[in-house]
């Protein structure tokens, strides 16, 4: 990997570890807040509402803070990889619309709205308005995710030489077929459980940790609540992510070949060099599979007792255990932006010959795709490289900030407490 590959798979993967714990952990207490008022309402424990009240003040904050950094990965698309995003936006716009719609016009008035109504409103109707926002809310990694499977397997593309396009083809694509893509569902699927289980874990990991100092029943209501939804969905996130491995190992090689460390048994000697990956990234894969089970004892102690050491490991696994999964995710695929697919490469052989299928494949590469403006940012970490160390430093403490503020925020608890309506 060149150096200016390397800047720029790291700004894009930096702002992703950054923004990804914070809009999952919105994503996730949109499912379980409703939750736990249902479970109040059914059981008249009105510690359950004091629970969901605690919690509800994380929203709004945290989903404008994400939000901005979801802005940043978006800037950072767009500045360095203007070809990329320009055919990704092109070919996937009405994806992309429907997310920011939702996103911004629906989610977040809805959030706000929620919050402030909590005690204000009829219990069954607040709970109602809840899951109504927990629904609105997974729409947008609904549309994303979309854009993550056609870069594992671009299915419904097309691609026909265009001698007046500048980079000599044109690309089109059929989004009926795109919603067809074979990785599509599984990573849906464990993208919604993963996030209900990693927040319900961080809500159980907290939560196991006050009680073992305080014993308030308060923290022993979140610390069981969130080890049962953590467990019953963590396994839902397993069986998913299985399931998405293995639509990736038939579907896209390049990132098979860099997830499990060796090229898929199918894919023919003569196209190894095309989709051999940039990083060899199996041992990412195990740490990813070490951590899970970290945060499975925990889940298993926490339903039996409260060992506070235990809690704080499990916390920071968790958090550790979904960036590395999306980082996994999100760099399996180099050296290529969107992984062309076998079948698509023998079709554009057949149809149009050998050397137009190499243009094609060498045009989704990075490399390829990064602006050549930016070749300043590599002359200045050449001359400063502290400048790098500089970054990481700031990485660090930015992400220490951001356990602090799950922690405090997670732990905190109003006064009064909300009383359940009957």
């Amino acid at each position: 990997m060149d150096a200016l590959t390397a800047i720029t798979v790291g700004l894009i993967a930096w702002a992703f570890a950054v923004h990804l714990p914070l809009v999952y952990t919105v994503l996730g207490l949109t499912w379980l807040l409703p939750t736990l008022e249902l479970i109040g309402l059914r059981k008249n424990d009105d510690r359950y509402f004091d629970v969901a009240k605690s919690l509800s003040r994380y929203l709004i904050f945290t989903y404008a803070i994400g939000g901005v950094f979801g802005t940043i990965v978006t800037v950072f698309l767009a500045g360095l990889l203007p070809v990329f995003t320009n055919a990704a936006g092109v070919l996937l716009w009405p994806v992309w619309g429907v997310a920011i719609v939702f996103g911004v016009a629906i989610s977040l008035p809805l959030i706000g709205f929620y919050y402030r109504s909590f005690g204000k409103m009829d219990d069954a109707k607040h709970i109602a308005l809840g899951y109504g926002l927990a629904v609105v809310t997974s729409v947008i990694p609904a549309m994303f995710r979309l854009v993550f499977a056609f870069i594992n397997y671009p299915m419904g593309v097309t691609a026909k030489p265009d001698p007046n396009s500048i980079v000599g083809f044109d690309l089109g694509v059929d989004l009926w077929q795109a919603l067809g893509n074979p990785t599509y569902p599984p990573l849906l699927i464990a993208t919604l459980a993963g996030a209900i289980a990693f927040t319900a874990v961080l809500i159980s990991a907290v939560y196991t940790w006050r009680y073992a100092k305080t014993k308030d029943e308060h923290y022993k209501i979140g610390k069981e609540f969130g080890a049962k939804v953590g467990l019953i969905f963590g396994v839902i996130y397993v069986l998913a992510s299985v399931w998405y491995l293995y639509e990736v190992y038939q579907y896209s090689p390049t990132m098979a070949w860099s997830i499990f460390g060796s090229p898929p048994s199918y894919l023919p000697a003569q196209l190894q060099p095309v989709y051999q990956p940039t990083l060899n990234l199996s041992w990412l894969f195990y740490l990813d599979v070490i951590l899970g089970v970290v945060v499975l004892a925990f889940l298993a102690t926490a339903l039996r007792s409260a060992n506070a050491g235990l809690a704080m490991v499990a916390f920071v696994a968790v958090i550790a255990l979904m960036d590395g999964a999306e980082v996994l995710n999100g760099l399996a695929h180099l050296p290529y932006a969107i992984v062309p697919s076998p079948p698509v490469a023998l079709a554009l052989i057949n149809a149009y010959g050998a050397n137009f299928a190499l243009q094609v494949a060498d045009t989704l590469k990075v490399s390829a795709l990064i602006t050549p403006q930016i070749n300043s940012l590599v002359q200045l970490i050449g001359a400063q490289p502290w400048l790098l160390s500089f970054s990481l430093a700031l990485f660090v403490i930015f992400n220490l900030i951001l356990l602090g503020g799950f922690y405090l925020v997670f732990s905190w608890r109003p006064k009064p407490q909300i009383s359940a309506q009957q």
